[in-house]
């Protein structure tokens, strides 16, 4: 095992992009395959010796200390009040932190082992190669040694994007170089950027290098949200048989739920306490508690306590006729 780490998660961010889902619920909580996004970010440190589990909050941030009470790391809860970017939270979920650190945003789901950090003599910034580089922080390599980092450029010098997670050797540096960018004012897209500080350790001697990740989901979006789901269901499905039901694996269906006269999946997470009655619903999640009743879904998203009721037609169809239901 590793020596013992620190871990910051930063979970703080809006959602709009996941609206109306995140009105209320946090982004983080979030279901897929069977439990919230955070919930499979922390099962990924169930093996390590953990410090710290830092769990950096914005608004609705109870709804998240109440669900993290489930697992059981030492727990410090690091309120973000303004909006001020990565950099900003990163240094606000540092404060009094000292030696190895991992970083993970609290929206990504990424492959990869965590124990397998312990193979680097120095920090490490996940990255993956990206067809549209302008949207990211981007780092130029000599082999798998950075030699500079850009956020968001213009004109992209190379493709390899930071993806969200992070290990530092010293993470009392980077909050160092976060509050010398905050009192330089140096900002990207208005905000204090966790790769504007590394570019500064960077240029100050520190050592960075990277490792290539194959698969990354970026919870930010319906259709990121449910690509995360199918690929998350292919490890991590389960369901009891229900008499009156076909069932199309890969699922994952809460044991609470009550499904009857119903067609499931594939790529279908239910979860506790939903109801759903002669309904098809395939390539979708539904939250807890929703209620479906006669009705055909497809990549779709139900939100918690949600009802979605259809009806079926009687129908007297002579010869060579033509019905289209809206």
């Amino acid at each position: 095992m590793l020596d013992k780490m620190n871990v910051i998660i930063p979970v703080a961010g809006e959602g709009t992009r996941l609206r109306p889902h995140t009105h209320i619920l946090p982004k983080s909580l979030l279901y897929v395959a069977g439990k919230p996004i955070l919930g499979h970010i922390l099962d990924k440190f169930q093996d390590i010796k953990v410090d710290k589990l830092v769990l950096v909050l914005g608004t609705r941030g109870e709804a998240i200390a109440q669900f993290s009470k489930s697992y059981p790391y030492n727990f410090k809860f690091a309120a973000q009040k303004k909006r001020l970017g990565l950099g900003h939270a990163v240094y606000t979920g540092a404060v009094g932190l000292k030696g190895a650190a991992v970083v993970w945003l609290g929206d990504t789901i990424i492959d990869f082992d965590i124990k397998d950090f312990h193979n680097y003599d120095c920090s490490v910034l996940a990255v993956k190669e990206v067809e549209d580089p302008e949207r990211f922080g981007i780092v130029e390599t000599k082999g798998d040694e950075v030699i500079d980092l850009e956020e968001k450029p213009k004109a992209p010098r190379s493709n390899l994007a930071i993806i969200g997670l992070y290990y530092f050797r010293r993470i009392e540096l980077v909050y160092n170089a976060v509050r010398y960018i905050m009192k330089k004012g140096i900002k990207t897209k208005n905000e204090y950027q966790l790769t504007d500080a590394l570019k500064y350790l960077l240029n100050k001697g520190e050592k960075f290098r990277v490792v290539k990740i194959k698969k990354w989901y970026d919870c930010g979006t319906p259709d990121s949200l449910l690509e995360t789901n199918r690929h998350l269901l292919k490890k991590n499905h389960h369901y009891k048989k229900r008499k009156t039901c076909v069932i199309f694996s890969p699922v994952y269906i809460a044991d609470s739920a009550v499904i009857k006269n119903s067609i499931i999946g594939p790529n279908v997470s239910i979860a506790e306490k939903a109801v759903i009655e002669g309904t098809m619903i395939t390539d979708s999640i539904v939250n807890s508690s929703a209620i479906l009743k006669n009705v055909r879904l497809k990549e779709s998203i139900i939100g918690e306590n949600a009802l979605v009721k259809g009806g079926f037609k009687k129908l007297n169809v002579g010869n060579s006729s033509v019905i289209v239901f809206p």
